[in-house]
């Protein structure tokens, strides 16, 4: 199994990327109890044995697209924003990136969530950048901030999925948003 993927050939390329993609897809609809060997290969369209030439397990499948998905993810707000101070707008934008992308590539945020029940890695990255933009105010007087990023991650996540199933109209993103800002408490979350 090669340990760089830009090593690989562009054939093997396009496997190892088929089969992220079944894992990927997979993940998001089944959770990750939905996700084997056996399945991943019958939904790439590769034989078994040629899973193990790219991953050593199912694990590893799903390290390798949690952190592709996450690094999309990422790189995009960040591309957006870049020129946005760190606060409670870029906050606000973060935040409504994420319940956006539930309507508008619900594949997407099932597979998130699903991870972000499984691996707290994945909840860990969109927690440190809710603290980073809460750390970043002028009113930093946040008693518990870390308990506060937490919420907010842990509640985007769950909104986020709901949005994903469909079980929330794609029109009240920007009524939820203002929901999850006000349930900070800070004075600037009504202003949003």
């Amino acid at each position: 199994m090669p340990a760089d993927a830009t090593a690989l050939t562009p054939k093997a390329r396009r496997t190892r990327l088929s089969l992220m993609e079944a894992g990927r897809k997979l993940a998001g609809l089944h959770g990750l109890e939905g996700v084997n060997v056996m399945a991943v290969c019958a939904e790439a369209g590769v034989g078994r044995t040629s899973f193990y030439n790219y991953f050593a397990d199912v694990e590893g499948l799903i390290g390798a697209v949690a952190t592709e998905a996450s690094r999309k993810i990422k790189d995009s707000f960040d591309r957006l924003h870049a020129d946005e101070p760190r606060g409670h707008r870029r906050l606000r934008a973060c935040l409504k990136m994420i319940l956006t992308l539930a309507v508008e590539d619900p594949e997407t945020v099932l597979l998130l969530t699903s991870l972000a029940q499984a691996s707290p890695e994945v909840a860990s990255l969109l927690n440190s950048e809710i603290h980073a933009e809460l750390h970043a105010e002028a009113e930093a007087n946040i008693e518990d901030m870390q308990a506060l990023s937490e919420f907010l991650a842990i509640a985007t996540l769950a909104l986020a999925r709901q949005f994903a199933e469909t079980k929330l109209a794609p029109e009240s993103v920007d009524r939820h948003l203002a929901f999850l800002l006000r349930s900070t408490g800070q004075a600037w979350a009504h202003a949003l």
